[in-house]
């Protein structure tokens, strides 16, 4: 955790300023800025936390909080491509370091978990395995 949090702190200007960039979009032009709160590691969502609000006091914008889980489950909506989006409602699963969840997403806000971990998610049982082996598993 530690080392993702310097990595995030390392690169969150660029991070924002490539999204501007390629978005086509320049920061006085924003009505409000999103910002993922939880859950996840607190050190990292922190950072992004933090970077929001100074942004959001310095151009006097709306700052809105959004659950992490339902972002990641949401930007299937997002990337759809050539492929088109999926309709809701759609099957989620959601892998990640902390939290696995199999959701039906019936629409922004509606959810039913079908199911999830009980004890390790995926990211930290690979860190407990690399422990056992004696690799690095930073933080």
């Amino acid at each position: 955790p530690k080392l993702a949090q310097g990595e995030h702190q390392k690169n969150i200007d660029r991070i924002v300023e490539e999204a501007l960039t390629r978005s086509g979009i320049a920061i006085e032009d924003l009505d409000a800025i999103a910002v993922t709160v939880g859950p996840g590691l607190s050190m990292c969502l922190r950072v992004g936390v933090l970077k929001a609000r100074q942004l959001a006091a310095q151009h006097q914008v709306k700052l809105i909080p959004v659950h992490h889980m339902e972002a990641h489950t949401l930007v299937a909506r997002l990337a759809g491509g050539q492929t088109g989006s999926p309709a809701f409602p759609f099957l989620g699963l959601l892998v990640s370091g902390g939290h696995n969840l199999l959701v039906v997403v019936r629409g922004v806000g509606s959810y039913n978990i079908l199911g999830g971990t009980l004890d390790d998610a995926l990211g930290e049982a690979y860190d407990k395995v690399a422990r056992l082996l004696g690799l690095d598993v930073g933080g």
